[in-house]
């Protein structure tokens, strides 16, 4: 979903169930909605890669240039020649190189970014300015300004959005914020007009003597500050909403229930609902518990069992190993109403 809507924003997304197939190595036919699977696969995997990299939030380390170019480069590096084809205002067309600053000057909408050969020292900067953030209140607002600052520089020919959102995405799961439970990125794409007003708000140059002492509007720098605090105050309300447990246990019999009426998982039983919420809460649980768990007859169990993974909620090893909890696609308008509507309208 992070995927989704990160890309979302740079007008480079495809289609929920697309993902889920470029998942599973099915590509599209059209080299173009292909390209954007390649895109969204790879970030997909750079977020599971850079959240093992950087577990824990250590700011001398987070905000090291190295660190920026890292993830650029693991976002990049798995993309096809083709992929990185960037064409500039001037016609020209250069290939993004993973992991390298750019080597020629650009513009971003009214935006200027600083000439190449000022970024290693706009970097560098950049490290000094956040490197002694302190855990808590501190760092997580040096992240957030580090984020407007890392655009700001924009020291890579392309993905520099997509880079510096994963980065801010990282650091909220270092800093032990979001538990792989939410994400901006959500709020980020679906106040995408506001995101951009106040990024380019905060390029400004500085308004007056009351406006801070550097050269860009301090004004602007914090108000999309709070904004960006703002969104995700909202995320984690949402979130905190869909994974109420009993609000969720009744989400789950709704769906056990109106699904029941298909002929291929008529012996789908509400019952099973109490299993597959406390199930949300472990990692795995053994077959025979989970069938006891429903209260139902030896031969019933089995049936209903045999459906749960005939719909995708259920998942398993093996054929006799303990059964795992699984969100397909499919079921998302369900279980997750609102969470992501265009899966939901790809499971409609």
């Amino acid at each position: 979903m992070n995927s989704y809507y990160t890309n979302k924003i740079e007008g480079q997304h495809t289609e929920p169930l697309l993902i889920e197939q470029a998942m599973r190595q099915d590509f599209s036919g059209s080299p173009d909605e292909a390209r954007r699977q390649r895109i969204a696969i790879a970030h997909i995997n750079t977020e599971r890669w850079s959240e093992t990299t950087w577990m824990a939030f250590d700011a001398m380390t987070f905000f090291a240039p190295e660190t920026v170019s890292q993830i650029h480069h693991h976002l990049h590096a798995q993309l096809l020649p083709e992929d990185l084809a960037q064409q500039g205002d001037d016609g020209e067309v250069d290939a993004v190189d993973p992991g390298e600053w750019r080597t020629r000057g650009v513009r971003v909408g009214n935006h200027v970014p600083p000439d190449p050969a000022s970024i290693p020292a706009f970097m560098q900067r950049w490290h000094e300015a956040y490197r002694h953030a302190r855990l808590g209140e501190t760092a997580l607002i040096a992240l957030v300004a580090a984020h407007h600052r890392l655009a700001w520089i924009h020291p890579f020919l392309d993905g520099n959005g997509r880079t510096a959102r994963l980065h801010t995405h990282i650091g909220l799961a270092g800093l032990g914020l979001t538990h792989g439970l939410w994400s901006p990125m959500r709020g980020l794409a679906r106040s995408q007009t506001q995101y951009y007003e106040r990024l380019i708000a905060a390029d400004q140059p500085r308004q007056g003597d009351l406006d801070g002492r550097g050269n860009l509007t301090e004004r602007g720098f914090v108000e999309f500050i709070e904004f960006f605090l703002g969104i995700c105050v909202d995320q984690i309300q949402f979130m905190s909403g869909m994974l109420d447990l009993q609000a969720f246990e009744k989400r789950l019999a709704q769906m056990l229930a109106a699904l029941s009426q298909d002929s291929d998982t008529r012996f789908l039983r509400t019952e099973a609902a109490p299993a597959l919420s406390y199930l949300a809460t472990v990692d795995s649980m053994d077959r025979s518990r989970f069938k006891a768990m429903m209260g139902l007859a030896p031969r019933t169990a089995d049936r209903v069992l045999a459906d749960l993974f005939k719909i995708g909620i259920l998942t398993s090893p093996s054929p006799r190993g303990p059964v795992e909890l699984a969100i397909p696609l499919l079921l998302f308008r369900w279980l997750f109403p609102r969470l992501w509507p265009e899966a939901e309208a790809t499971g409609a």
